[in-house]
């Protein structure tokens, strides 16, 4: 309960800053340094969030969605924890997305690994 409300009082904190009211990649990161699991949580907002959205279309993948119009399928295997461990991996590769929202790094850092062969 407590990680909910650190994650919740992080999204307030946020939201008084310069950056229009959304937790960029850098802030994500940060975060994740010093607690992983509301990354985790995150993470999984995220990754249901864009499900709920697609899910009709690629409801025979457990983790499918599309960005920018194209599918995205992870295995099933991968719990939150590796899933975050990915998505936190690739973000660091790529600094220049640090002032972009998390929401949309943690979604370009899994199309990276889409295992998507054609849908």
């Amino acid at each position: 309960m407590s990680r909910l409300i650190f994650l919740f009082l992080m999204l307030i904190a946020t939201s008084t800053n310069a950056n229009a009211g959304f937790v960029t990649v850098e802030q994500f990161l940060r975060e994740c340094q010093v607690d992983e699991e509301p990354c985790m949580a995150f993470v999984m907002g995220v990754v249901e969030g864009a499900r709920h959205q697609t899910r009709e279309q690629l409801k025979d993948q457990p983790y499918a969605f599309l960005v920018h119009g194209k599918p995205v399928c992870l295995p099933d295997s991968w719990d939150s924890q590796k899933l975050t461990k990915i998505v936190i991996t690739v973000l660091k590769d790529q600094p220049q997305t640090n002032p972009y929202s998390a929401v949309s790094g943690i979604l370009i850092a899994l199309s990276v690994k889409s295992t998507c062969d054609s849908t």
